[in-house]
């Protein structure tokens, strides 16, 4: 019984001292990862290599989401939660290069675990997976993503205020149009919140591993996700600024909440609770 008391006091303090030396993003990711709720976590010892399935094991499930709603990050968890390569409809060399090896996978082999897409529904799929986040912040980043690529912000020196309000003029609409499309969807259809994963991001994965019909609490991957929560593509927030420098006039304002009202009352028909203002 000492022993096993020394073990696990001698467990605890390697978990705090990982947490006290991982970067800040890591930290908050892991705010509520705890023994009480994980309690095998730290105990298990487990293959976390990903791979592609045997052909035709998939059914095509949309990832969906506007531009800079974390995809590429749900993608990431996703591959850490199930060891099963997520694919996309658009072949992006950075992303593959940074281990996303199913981004050049066609998506009708049926190897991957869903399919990245950021365009207007389309029922080519079986099932959908829509994403959505706050469009003030989908929209910022989305800016981002163009002008200085996918973990880069923007610099201050070179932000272009006219491009910026020319950029927000042409999207919010756009985000509009995509979540309403996708809400529509006549085919299964999960609805998962940005700001509800990153609150909770372990809780939010279990609901898509369900969805998928590959369960988290079963495939003994827990740990793989824990330890990896970042991943190679999650942007520093802009929060860490001291000052943001994507500012929305009155006008760009009234625009974005109306568009915001229009696809809350979409969710409302569907049960499903508004979105929130990200800080």
């Amino acid at each position: 019984m000492k022993r096993r008391i020394i073990l696990a006091f001698v467990v605890f303090i390697s978990f705090l001292l990982m947490i006290n030396y991982m970067d800040p993003l890591q930290h908050s990711l892991m705010a509520n990862v705890t023994f009480e709720r994980y309690p095998s976590y730290a105990r298990k010892s487990v293959d976390c290599s990903l791979s592609f399935s045997p052909p035709h094991t998939h059914s095509l499930i949309a990832l969906a989401s506007f531009p800079g709603s974390g995809n590429t990050w749900t993608r990431h968890l996703l591959q850490q939660a199930t060891g099963i390569y997520t694919g996309s409809v658009y072949r992006d060399k950075i992303i593959y290069r940074n281990g996303f090896m199913g981004e050049t996978e066609d998506p009708n082999l049926g190897r991957t675990l869903t399919i990245k897409t950021h365009r207007k529904m389309t029922d080519d799929f079986d099932g959908a997976i829509l994403l959505i986040r706050d469009p003030y912040k989908s929209v910022a980043s989305f800016y981002q993503t163009k002008h200085v690529g996918h973990t880069d912000l923007v610099n201050r020196s070179s932000f272009n205020v006219t491009v910026w309000r020319k950029f927000v003029n042409a999207q919010y609409l756009s985000w509009e149009r995509h979540a309403e499309s996708w809400l529509k969807f006549p085919k299964p259809l999960l609805v998962v919140k940005y700001a509800d994963l990153k609150k909770d991001t372990i809780a939010e994965i279990q609901r898509i591993t369900d969805f998928l019909g590959f369960p988290l609490h079963k495939n003994g991957r827990l740990k793989c996700l824990i330890d990896d929560l970042k991943g190679n593509f999650k942007r520093e927030s802009t929060s860490n600024r001291k000052a943001d420098i994507f500012y929305y006039t009155q006008e760009m304002q009234s625009h974005i909440n109306s568009s915001i009202e229009v696809v809350n009352e979409l969710l409302k028909q569907q049960n499903i609770t508004s979105l929130v203002r990200e800080t």
